[in-house]
């Protein structure tokens, strides 16, 4: 992984105030090039206190903040309304094409400097919390293509450490997975940088059984990648060894 990239998700995971958050949006953004970033965080708090309101950190102008609350735009933003519903990432480019209202919608966005195309990246936590990490930028077709092969790679490891920073600095306590001996050998190796065919051969097993038991064990963390899920076990303590 880039270096560059390596130092933001640092970054991230040393958040320790929710204030931190638009600043390394804007971190991003600059590094990769792009307009905006946003981060909408919903079921994030904890239920057990009266605040429920989804957490929000953008590096939207003041001005197309207040015009999106005062129009109500939320109940209309497609890339809310159906990326929170989805899996995987979803183009602003597939939304809405037919719609005049969309149509006006995101004409208005791209005037008031948010750029003329973005892209989506759903993250779904443990329990009920999830999140929608969104980007956008002036770019040509060509040169957006080029960004869904090359930029857009990292974007969910980093909106799944977004989310994570949010939901360990709002204080919502991560529920422990429970992870079967094979999963945890599976990524301790990991952990130590190995292969899925290095973990095979190490623990005698096929690399194809290997990846299904990461698969595994990313489902139960809730990770978007190994990388993500050898965090999460890591800092849950699971990866530790009796000597």
């Amino acid at each position: 992984m880039d270096t560059g990239i390596e130092a933001l998700l640092a970054d991230i995971v040393e958040v320790s105030e929710p204030s931190q958050i638009p600043v390394l949006l804007k971190e991003l953004t600059d590094y990769f090039g792009l307009r905006t970033a946003a981060y909408l965080g919903t079921g994030s708090l904890d239920r057990t206190v009266p605040r429920r309101e989804p957490f929000i950190a953008v590096t939207y102008s003041s001005e197309w903040i207040e015009r999106y609350r005062s129009c109500g735009y939320l109940k209309i933003d497609p890339a809310i309304q159906i990326g929170l519903r989805r899996i995987l990432p979803i183009d602003w480019g597939d939304l809405g094409g037919d719609d005049s209202s969309l149509r006006h919608f995101f004409g208005e966005a791209s005037e008031f400097g948010l750029g003329r195309r973005g892209m989506s990246f759903p993250v779904h936590g443990n329990g009920r919390n999830r999140a929608l990490f969104s980007v956008t930028a002036d770019t040509s077709d060509r040169e957006w293509q080029w960004m869904h092969k090359t930029t857009f790679r990292y974007m969910p490891v980093i909106a799944a450490h977004l989310h994570d920073a949010i939901l360990r600095t709002e204080g919502v306590p991560r529920k422990p997975a429970r992870l079967s001996p094979r999963e945890l050998e599976c990524l301790r190796w990991s952990a130590k940088g190995k292969t899925s065919w290095e973990c095979a051969v190490i623990l005698g097993l096929s690399p194809h059984t290997v990846k299904c038991y990461l698969e595994s064990a990313r489902h139960k963390l809730g990770a978007s990648s190994n990388t993500h899920a050898v965090a999460i076990a890591s800092e849950a303590d699971l990866l530790f060894e009796l000597p």
